[in-house]
């Protein structure tokens, strides 16, 4: 169960805090905004000691290459608290700049490279790791998959047609971009400056990890592919990474739909919109 705020608040920054927003609040998992005179800060904490460490040791080595994240200010075992940036989603604030500017920012991540990694550990926190980014994609996928024919009764030719495009894929997943991948860059966790169109920040790293680059454009683009390219030439994308992603992209973005319908279900929210472009996909 995740511990009470204002005991949180006092350990780590020192005083009890004058309000508290809870953000996110699961059976094992919370997120809350606290306010300590003029000073706000975002205060997370998880039964999972692991995510803890990884999301902190994340968030300082992509601010170590310059991404824009939040300030750690203070880490417990199982809590960590980091300064409050203002800003709105790169949902919310969706520009050419905003989406110019997040390109700018992940390849600065993406830089770091993924080498001596092992490919997966991490990502989702998905165990164990693989010598080599197709196996692990492999393995990840399938476990998306058997999870949603359980679970959610995925009709079996939907399964087999993403089955189908993942043997038909092994040779580009035999040579991937690799990178230091954010590993779950939804557009929710870019915050933007409106004012600026430039991101003020990149949050929720706890699932970093080395990998291909396009997971994580799959995973920012899924909805948005009409600011892809914005992306990408903020990125600097290169003309091979390019028609690398052409032919992945669609691949990737399949298995992520499958993922999030099965955590929607198991987190109670209908998993139906997800599922349904599943099953529609063709590859």
């Amino acid at each position: 169960m995740p511990r009470d705020p204002r005991v949180l608040a006092r350990e780590l920054l020192g005083s009890d805090p004058d309000e508290i927003e809870s953000l996110v609040v699961w059976t094992d998992r919370a997120t809350h905004r606290v306010a300590i005179g003029a000073e706000r800060f975002v205060v997370k904490t998880d039964d999972d000691l692991t995510t803890v460490a990884r999301e902190v040791a994340g968030q300082r080595r992509a601010a170590g290459a310059g991404v824009r994240v939040p300030e750690v200010v203070a880490v417990a075992h199982d809590a960590f608290a980091m300064r409050w940036v203002d800003g709105r989603t790169l949902v919310d604030h969706s520009t050419p700049d905003s989406w110019h500017d997040a390109g700018t920012q992940i390849r600065l991540a993406h830089d770091l490279g993924g080498g001596g990694l092992p490919f997966g550990t991490g990502f989702g926190g998905f165990e164990p790791g693989h010598p080599t980014w197709r196996e692990f994609f492999e393995a990840f996928a399938e476990s998306m998959l058997r999870d949603c024919e359980r679970d959610l009764e995925f009709p079996p030719a939907a399964a087999a047609r993403i089955r189908d495009a993942l043997r038909a894929a092994a040779p580009m997943l035999d040579i991937p971009h690799l990178a230091w991948c954010h590993g779950d860059l939804q557009p929710e966790h870019v915050i933007v400056d409106p004012a600026t169109n430039r991101v003020a920040a990149i949050i929720d790293w706890a699932d970093n990890g080395a990998g291909d680059v396009g997971w994580d454009v799959a995973v920012l683009t899924i909805d948005h592919h009409e600011r892809r390219e914005a992306f990408l030439a903020g990125y600097g994308a290169s003309t091979e990474l390019r028609a690398a992603l052409d032919q992945l992209l669609p691949l990737y973005e399949v298995v992520r739909l499958v993922g999030e319908a099965t955590w929607f279900a198991e987190h109670n929210f209908p998993p139906g919109e997800n599922l349904r472009r599943a099953i529609e996909w063709r590859s």
